[in-house]
């Protein structure tokens, strides 16, 4: 079976490939693969975290200590690991969480 229709994202050298679902089976964790999550940055993890909670997202893990920085681990609604990755300061435009 090809797995059509697709699409994608790119960032520079990075792209988000992702495809229709071809069935009506449950969807897998991908925890524990090669390619197991991906991290996006925020600058605010406790009202990120404070935020998710509220909208009853489900927490692989609570936030922890990520050298010296924090960060949360979520699952995405395709049951994807999402990290998310606390910075001081990002360039570009900025999303707050409320």
């Amino acid at each position: 079976m090809y797995r059509t229709p697709s699409a994608a994202v790119v960032f520079d050298d990075v792209a988000f490939l992702w495809y229709m679902r071809q069935g009506d089976q449950p969807l897998v964790s991908r925890q524990g693969h090669v390619y197991d999550h991906i991290a996006l940055s925020v600058t605010d993890l406790d009202a990120w975290v404070a935020k998710l909670r509220g909208e009853g997202v489900t927490f692989l893990a609570e936030p922890y200590q990520l050298g010296a920085t924090r960060a949360v681990m979520i699952e995405g609604p395709s049951r994807e690991a999402i990290e998310l990755v606390e910075v001081e300061d990002l360039d570009g435009p900025q999303h707050p969480a409320v």
